[in-house]
């Protein structure tokens, strides 16, 4: 490609582009050779036409005959200027005739018309002339360089010197670039023959004239390019032409330096040129050389030319083109420097602010090359680039400056400025007053405040013409001025109103016509008149202003407040227009703070006002049921938007709150509207709370699980919260309104059943397998499962929460403070405290815990609290409701400080206030119990620090509310050790040591209950359940007056004499006498209706409040005394609920003089509360007690037989201790010995014993002492004096300290761990208390407690009431807390006699024992306490069904009521895999003791199995179900206890036998000798029998050793007794027959010898019935046995009354039982051992055949047999059945009386059966084959 190089035009010439093309690579970048081109045109015309001077007439041609004006084509034209003629060649023949062809042709412009003819050279003479034939017509000249370059060519002729060799090719269009025209030359040489003329041109381009040169090496190469451009299609395509350039005879010399014609001519002729003409050029500092001859410019090309030995620069001019060809030496230009020209500043600032006239200099200027930046005043004028690009650039450029300064100052000069010089008092006025003068925008005002000059910029003829108008103006201003200077200003007092109630009386008016330059104004905001003008002016007009405010009629008009604030936030003119004027009233407003005035004219005017303006304006009230829609921004947006509505007082409303209501001001109509708007807003935005009730809390839980979208879509809505088979919904009424029907719909969208499955051991299974067989039934099914306690109303699936109680102690007046170590989360209190940043965020620790545990609702609750602006700091503490899974009611939000140890105090002070704040607020929302954890410790507090500083503030918050203190529990709770230990030793250090540590203890998981029973006297509850709703119903025995609830009713006549009534006078006796007064004071008329309730103040009582119900005689069911009873308990619960308060005590109403019947009343009241319960589902109301006295046990029976019936799960307690009608009280049947009564409460021994109490062995020893623990008299004499002195000096330290009234010290010397002493007491309910509170402090340490007869000595306490006390206590605690340690509670009584009334007192509180004396067990415990006869009593059939099992209830939830059933159909399925059941079958099932039975029971509580025990024709079974492992485990211990029993019946029968023979006694000294019990005189008998040299027995309760044989007995403490024993057998005698027995031997077997009479006799009864081989005969010689036989055949026959009781029979049996039954005889223990086909007895038969069977006589390993000859009491017999374990009553028997034995058959018996073991002997053995 060749290259381009761009070359600056010469300063009088266009600038060209110059393109080099090299097409050779071997040929050197800087030399070229040119070649010109010869034309190839061979069609001639010749152009005639008159001389003229037409510019560029040649280009005229060559358009014209080109174009199809002409009909041509494409030619050349061959022109020299100034000529008449022209040549066209063109290259077709066709185009020249269409010429020819044409009749005339011409050429036209704007300025002239040229006439042409046409025609066909004849000759030489029509060739152009010598000036045309030089060549020059079309040329192109190469730059002296290039001159230079071809000087060494060969040039044949000065012909081809003088052709041209340049071509121009005109009518370029401006999108070809200089690229495209140098590839279009390339293309066009492309194919050309002579290879040399497409590799070296000059491509110059000259864009100002649409032409570019192209200059070759030689003239041919030109003409060539020439005729090759017009074959060349795209060359055509684009329409271009191409001439050939002439050959100049001028050159241009640059640089001239001022040099001269005659130098320049000078310097070319010495050169060797013929110089023709030279013209400078001073400007551009050039000239032009014409040379005469052409070949001179070449020869003065190819030279380099210095002058004065600098260089001057030589190039060729083209005149025809007006162009200089460069070559490669182009010269650069350089625009001129910018300059800058000031202007005024006004004319400045009106051109930058009026676009025209800046346009109109932009304008001028521009066309002299200049721009215009009028940024500045000083102006900056800059050349603009196109300055380059004239012809004349350089000249130009040289003088532009002053050029443009020229034209600059005279397109400034038609602008003028007006200038006015004026004073600043004047100066705003004139600006303003100059802007309105001005009649168009196209002048200016520019102000120049700081000179105090004022221009009026624009145009010289406007201004001119606004300059006298503009004068005059300012004249006027200025004197104006001058006025105002003199002027003054008064103010006089006359309001807005009363103005202009004189203005339009025409006042105003009036006086200007006097005065018309006095200005009145208001303005300034001032309340009075503004008067300014001349001072007498002013004067004048101040005094006939007041007389004519003076004449003004006045009426005060009374409004109310709100009104008088709507009219006094108006404007008063405002005010009049509306409201008077606008109504044709002449009248004025004048308002002041207090009141509202009415001005006019005239009395009717003002009348017409008054009465006008109280029809119109009004104000509503609104009452607001929730204040909290007031802070809502939309309520705010809302009474904004109705404020704001319209500024017009007839439309206007003013909004205002107070207290509980909104008034609306304003015009009436508007008022009634915007009060409507307003009413609905807050009806339907208060914020009400909504609950929808759900079956079961399984739906709730199904729906959070599996139906969250609804929810969820709700939540923006509505707070969605959950509780106890309730959905809650709060928010404002209109939200809820709809989501609850929502709600609802989802609610009854879920598919729900119950399933109850009465089986032992399913919660068990679920327990511990739920979760497996939950996700199983979900998977399987889709289905919610949950195993739920519907006796409580909620699931069953809360685990116990374990509490290590470290600390306990009781203050004074009765509040509870401990220090436990538990989980928080599951503490059952009341309310609990939580450590809490600023936010309420619960980030981390406790707080993170409990909201997990509570869920998010408990977030959103103190979100809510800090988004209602509530701030809180360090100290502060708030209260929000708890819910989820905790088991408080409540949480206080404490804010911790942090700890600064720089600070310590400050932070100290704060952390005291949070504890006393938290207090203060449980107290304050009725909270029983508080769980205060170390709070603090989370912020940097150390643990001792932290812990002393809370224990002392709640020490203070105690010692304040000193029997005040509604507060009765607040524990130190924490999860940490350190923590709790802190804690422990800090309450030690405020509280004292006079606590007690506890022991682990397992409570369950829900709520304490308030303690409201504490105080009801020495009675316990009886009944207690809970609604569905979770109002407790607490059915008790107590005083009503010491109740503890916050409500107490008292039920008084209709005089309100609270004298009357037992219960009204106790109450009045308790509260003091203010009570009366306070209800005289609700009743000045001394009486009221039947029916209503009056409610006081509890004055003295623990109750705050008295609901005095005036309550109805009883009608006998005729009248409306039901209803009205009914009534009053409505209203009692409705106010104790509508007034939040959360427990409420009733009496029996109406039971006592009023005459109702008992159980009617049970039955009102437990109905109206249940159904208060279901229809108000109470928020605050939890806890309702009926109280009942302990005295009437009528009523407590009627009331608990009531209560069970309505609700049959309820959990009970006693009904009445000492209640006839009571079938079984709480003790088991109480069993008597020698000195001591012993009955059992579950697993509670209690023992009443005569005895030493300083002897006692239990844990503790109680101590009844004073109130200094120093009493030496009595009981506590012989303690501390037992004990010794270290104990003493203890309880002198404890008694100095505060203590309540218990303290607890070493044991001393005594036998126990501890000793516990308590003040003595001489009440009854007093010693009831100090019992309880004892027992309350040993029942989870220890394991065993022994009590002296509290109050019988210097108390002098009846016996019967310390005993009914004492035992009440016991039930009392021991009903409340089964699970205790404490398993053995002991009454020792020093005085005998006081044993009876101890008995009496067990007894009644114990079971009837009626049902256990017929059995076998009755019997022997009977014999052992020797409390009654042994007497045969009847003995049917009987069953012991199994406990009966609480149904375990399923609750199921599914999307399907078919997948419900088959997820009810799984769990049975479940259950039944793991259930089994196991019977055992044994006789001595029907010989098991209330004990047994007992155990069994409890085998059942424990083992989760049902057990059932059934006797049927004297056989004994036991059915057990339940869990596999469960029956496994229960059958094990149920066979341990029947094998108990199997041993109890062998020791009953060794007792006996040892009765029969010996009678031990001991004796005391000075007293007569007594015998022991039966069991002591068998261990004696059997320690006699073994040869033992002492042995242990109990004597009177006592261990004493007995020396044997014959005493003394010795115990612990060096008592001793006497002790001798008594043959009872000693007076029967031995058969004569028998040999001497050896000494020391207690049987003597002596062997028969064969055919003596004796062994014949023996031998012959076997052989009467049996065939067998006799080997050998005994005699059984047993002393004792025999004695023992004799004894009960005497008996027997006393009894019976004839002496034909005793049989010779045989008896089967085993070699290895012989040596038993010699020894102690027959053991009907082994009863069924071979059979018991007629009772569970002893078997013999009448013949020895029967027994000869190897059924019963089995044989040895030599086949012998062994059989006896026995002597059996038969006595009186009967038909025996199987299962018997006694013989039947005899048939028509007066007494109780049994037969002595059975038989198969009463016709010719067989077989003799007998059922105690002595009434048989084994006289001879006889042993066969």
């Amino acid at each position: 490609m060749p290259s381009l190089q761009l070359h600056p035009l010469p300063p009088f010439l266009r600038q060209p582009f110059h393109f080099l093309g090299n097409k050779s690579e071997s040929i050197a970048a800087d030399e070229f050779r040119f070649a010109t081109m010869a034309a190839a045109y061979s069609y001639p015309l010749l152009v005639e036409f008159k001389e003229n001077d037409i510019p560029r007439l040649k280009n005229q041609l060559v358009k014209y005959f080109q174009s199809k004006k002409s009909n041509g084509g494409d030619c050349e034209v061959d022109y020299d200027s100034g000529s008449t003629t022209a040549t066209l060649r063109f290259r077709n023949e066709e185009d020249q005739r269409n010429v020819l062809g044409k009749a005339t042709h011409k050429i036209s412009s704007d300025k002239w018309v040229l006439t042409m003819t046409v025609r066909v050279p004849t000759d030489a003479q029509d060739a152009p002339t010598d000036k045309g034939n030089k060549k020059s017509d079309v040329a192109v000249t190469p730059t002296a360089k290039v001159q230079n370059q071809a000087e060494g060519r060969d040039d044949d002729t000065a012909d081809e010197d003088l052709r041209s060799t340049s071509t121009v090719i005109e009518n370029i269009p401006q999108v070809l670039n200089q690229e495209y025209l140098e590839m279009l030359v390339e293309s066009i040489l492309k194919n050309y023959d002579s290879p040399s003329a497409n590799e070296n041109f000059i491509l110059e381009v000259f864009r100002d004239i649409n032409s570019a040169v192209v200059t070759f090496q030689s003239g041919k190469e030109n003409a060539d390019f020439i005729t090759k451009c017009t074959e060349h299609s795209t060359f055509m395509k684009k329409k271009l032409s191409a001439r050939p350039l002439e050959v100049t005879d001028q050159v241009v010399v640059e640089d001239d330096r001022n040099l001269s014609d005659a130098i320049l001519r000078l310097h070319f002729e010495g050169e060797g040129a013929d110089v023709e003409d030279v013209t400078l050029n001073k400007m551009e500092e050039s000239a032009v050389i014409t040379f005469k001859d052409p070949q001179d410019v070449k020869k003065i090309l190819k030279k380099q030319h210095h002058i004065k030995q600098k260089e001057i620069r030589v190039y060729p001019f083209y005149k025809s083109l007006g162009i200089v060809l460069y070559g490669k030496d182009k010269p650069s230009l350089k625009l001129p420097a910018a300059i800058s020209e000031p202007i005024e500043d006004p004319v400045w600032r009106y051109l930058t602010q009026n676009q025209s006239a800046a346009e109109t200099v932009h304008s001028n200027l521009k066309k002299h090359f200049c721009s215009v930046n009028l940024a500045k005043p000083i102006v900056c004028l800059s050349p603009e680039s196109s300055l380059l690009e004239q012809k004349n650039a350089k000249a130009l450029i040289k003088e532009w400056a002053d050029t443009a300064k020229s034209v600059f100052a005279q397109a400034v000069s038609k602008f003028k400025s007006l200038k006015f010089v004026l004073e600043s008092e004047v100066w705003e006025e004139s600006e303003k007053e100059i802007n309105q003068a001005l009649p168009n925008k196209g002048v200016l005002v520019v102000p120049d405040k700081a000179k105090g000059v004022l221009h009026v910029v624009g145009l010289v003829n406007d201004v001119n013409g606004l300059e006298k108008t503009l004068s005059e103006v300012i004249n006027e201003i200025v004197k104006r001025a001058k006025r105002e200077k003199l002027s003054e200003t008064c103010e006089i007092k006359v309001t807005r109103s009363v103005f202009h109630l004189l203005c339009q009386d025409g006042f105003q008016n009036r006086l200007l016509q006097v005065y018309p330059q006095l200005k009145m104004s208001f303005e300034g905001g001032s309340p009075n008149l503004q008067v300014e003008g001349l001072q007498q002016e002013i004067l004048a007009a101040k005094q006939t202003l007041l007389d004519a405010v003076l004449s003004l009629k006045r009426q005060t008009v009374e409004v109310h407040d709100f009104l008088l604030e709507f009219l006094r936030d108006e404007q008063q003119e405002q005010l009049t227009e509306v409201f008077f004027t606008s109504n044709r009233i002449e009248a004025a407003f004048e308002i002041s703070a207090y009141k509202v005035q009415l001005l006019a004219v005239s009395d009717k005017n003002l009348k017409d006002a008054e009465d006008h303006l109280r029809r119109l304006l009004i104000s509503q009230y609104i009452d607001v049921e929730d204040t909290n829609v007031l802070g809502k921004p939309e309520w705010k947006l809302l009474v904004s938007q109705f404020e704001n509505d319209n500024s017009m007082p007839s439309s206007r409303t003013q909004i205002r709150i107070t207290g509980q209501q909104v008034v609306v001001s304003g015009h009436n109509d508007r008022v009634k509207q915007v009060s409507s708007k307003l009413n609905d807003f807050l009806t339907q935005n208060a914020q009400v709370e909504e609950t929808v009730v759900v079956k079961s809390n399984t739906i709730i839980e199904y729906i959070q699980n599996h139906n969250t979208s609804l929810v969820d879509q709700l939540q923006g809505k509505v707070v969605v919260s959950y509780g106890k088979e309730a959905i809650h919904l709060s928010g404002s009424r209109v939200d809820v309104a709809s989501s609850k029907t929502s709600v609802e719909n989802l609610v009854s969208s879920v598919f729900f059943d119950r399933l109850q499955v009465a089986k032992p051991g399913v919660k068990k299974l679920f327990k511990e397998k739920g979760a497996m067989f939950v996700s199983t039934l979900k998977n399987s099914t889709g289905c919610l499962v949950r195993m739920v306690d519907e006796t409580l109303g909620g699931q069953d699936n809360l685990a116990p929460t374990t509490v290590q109680t470290l600390y306990q102690l009781q203050t004074s007046d009765g509040v509870e403070i401990a220090v436990c170590k538990a989980n928080m989360c599951s503490y059952p209190v009341h309310a609990v405290v939580s450590p809490l940043s600023p936010d309420l965020k619960h980030s981390g620790g406790l707080a993170k815990a409990l909201l997990k545990a509570a869920g998010p609702q408990l977030q959103d609750q103190c979100n809510k609290l800090i988004n209602s602006g509530q701030k809180l700091k360090p100290g502060n503490c708030v209260i929000t409701g708890a819910g989820g899974q905790l088991s408080c009611n409540k949480i206080i939000h404490a804010v911790a400080p942090q700890f600064d140890s720089a600070k310590p105090q400050k932070a100290q002070a704060l952390l005291k206030k949070a504890v006393l704040e938290s207090l203060n607020l449980a107290e304050g929302h009725n909270c029983i119990s508080v769980a205060v954890p170390a709070i603090g410790s989370g912020q940097g507090f150390p643990f001792k620090l932290c812990a002393a500083i809370i224990v002392k503030a709640v020490k203070e918050y105690c010692d304040e509310r000193f029997e005040d203190n509604t507060l009765k529990k607040i524990h130190f709770v924490n999860n940490d050790d350190v923590a709790a230990q802190a804690m422990k030793a800090a309450v030690i250090q405020e509280f004292g040591s006079h606590g007690v540590s506890q022991s682990q203890q397992t409570k369950p998981a829900i709520p304490i209950k308030s303690p409201l029973v504490k105080g009801v006297g020495s009675g316990s509850f009886l009944c207690r359940v809970q609604t569905k709703e979770g109002l407790d119903i607490t059915l008790t025995k107590g005083n009503i007056e010491v109740t503890t609830t916050e409500v107490v009713v008292n039920s008084i006549s209709d005089d309100l004499d609270l004298n009357k009534g037992a219960v009204s006078k106790a109450i009045l006796g308790a509260a003091g006498t203010n009570l009366q007064q306070l209800v005289n004071a609700k009743k000045p008329s001394g009486s009221a209706n039947v029916g209503e309730v009056i409610v006081t103040d509890g004055c003295k009582l623990k109750s705050r409040f008295v609901f005095h119900s005036v309550s109805p005689q009883w009608d006998n069911g005729q009248g409306t005394a039901e209803k009205t009873l009914n009534g009053i308990l409505k209203d009692c619960l409705g106010k104790a609920e509508g007034d939040g308060l959360t427990s409420i005590s009733f009496p029996a109403i109406g039971t006592g003089n009023l005459g109702f019947p008992k159980d009617l009343v049970a039955s009102v009241m437990l109905d109206a509360i249940v159904a208060f319960s279901s229809s108000k589902q109470p928020k605050h109301l939890k806890k309702v007690m009926i109280i009942l006295y302990p005295g009437d046990t009528q009523t407590i029976q009627e009331f608990s037989d009531e209560f069970q019936k309505k609700f049959p799960s309820a959990s009970g307690g006693s009904v009445s201790a000492s209640s006839p009608q009571s079938p079984a009280g709480p003790f088991s049947k109480v069993v008597s010995s020698s000195g001591m009564h012993e009955t059992k409460m579950g697993n509670v021994t209690v023992q009443v014993v005569t005895g030493d109490i300083t002897k006692e062995t239990s844990d503790v020893v109680v101590n009844s002492t004073n109130e200094k623990f120093n009493l030496k008299s009595g009981v506590s004499k012989a303690i501390l004096e037992a004990a010794g002195p270290a104990v003493a000096e203890e309880c002198l330290m404890f008694g100095a300290q505060p203590n309540p009234g218990m303290i607890m010290t070493q044991a001393g010397k005594l036998n126990c761990k501890k000793i516990l002493h308590l003040v003595g007491q001489s009440d009854q309910v007093k010693i009831n208390k100090a019992v309880k509170d004892a027992l309350q402090m040993c029942a989870n340490n220890y394991t065993s407690v022994s009590f002296p007869a509290i109050g019988t000595g210097q108390g002098n306490v009846q016996v019967k009431q310390v005993a009914d006390a004492m035992l009440d206590a016991v039930i009392d605690v021991f009903s409340q807390n089964p699970s205790s340690a404490l398993t053995t509670v002991r009454i020792v009584i020093f005085q005998k006699q006081m044993l009876k009334e101890f008995h009496t007192s067990m007894q009644e509180r114990g079971a009837d024992d009626s049902k256990d004396n017929g059995t076998i067990w009755g019997k022997i415990k009977s014999f052992f306490v020797g409390d009654s006869t042994d007497k045969p009593q009847k003995k049917s059939d009987f069953s012991i069904v199994p406990q009966k099992v609480d149904p375990t209830c399923f609750h199921i939830c599914g999307d399907t009521q078919a997948n419900v059933i088959s997820a009810m159909q799984n769990i049975q399925k479940l259950i039944s895999q793991e259930q089994n059941s196991v019977s055992i079958n044994d006789n001595f099932i029907l010989s098991l003791s209330d004990a047994d039975h007992q155990c069994i029971a409890d085998i059942q509580k424990t083992m989760d199995v049902a057990i059932g025990i059934e006797s049927k024709l004297n056989q004994g079974s036991i059915t057990i179900e339940g869990l596999h492992k469960d029956v496994l485990e229960a059958s094990r211990e149920i066979n341990k206890i029947l094998s108990m029993a199997r041993d109890k019946d062998e020791l009953k029968n060794k007792v006996e036998q040892a009765g029969l023979m010996a009678d031990w006694q001991y004796q005391q000294q000075g007293v007569a000798f007594q015998s022991v019990d039966p069991l002591t005189n068998f261990q004696l008998e059997e320690a006699l029998k073994n040869g033992d040299l002492k042995v242990t027995v109990k004597i009177q309760g006592q261990d004493y050793t007995v020396n044997m044989p014959s005493g003394p007995a010795t115990d612990s403490q060096g008592s001793v007794l006497q002790i001798k024993r008594i043959n009872r057998l000693k007076d029967e005698d031995e058969p004569e027959h028998w040999v001497p027995i050896p000494a020391n031997t207690l049987i003597h077997v002596v062997t028969i010898a064969a055919g003596t009479p004796e062994h014949n006799e023996i031998l012959k009864l076997f052989q009467a019935s049996c065939t067998r081989t006799v080997t050998k005969i005994e005699r059984i010689q047993n002393p004792v046995l025999w004695k023992s036989l004799q004894v009960k055949k005497r008996l027997m026959e006393k009894t019976n009354g004839h002496k034909n009781n005793e049989k010779r029979l045989f008896h089967g049996t085993c070699e290895d039982t012989v040596p038993t039954i010699n020894m102690h005889g027959f053991n009907r223990s082994y009863a069924g051992k071979n059979a018991a086909a007629y009772g569970n007895g002893t078997y013999f038969a009448v013949n020895a055949k029967y027994s000869e069977h190897d059924t019963y006589s089995k044989p040895n390993k030599n086949q012998e047999k062994f059989m006896y000859v026995c002597r059996v009491l038969t006595g009186d017999f009967t038909t025996g059945q199987s299962g018997m374990i006694t013989p039947p009553p005899k048939a028509g028997a007066t007494s109780l009386q049994m037969y002595d034995s059975v038989v198969d058959k009463m016709a010719n018996p067989t077989m003799f059966v007998i059922f105690h073991d002595a009434h048989a002997y084994p006289e001879y053995l006889i042993t066969f084959k």
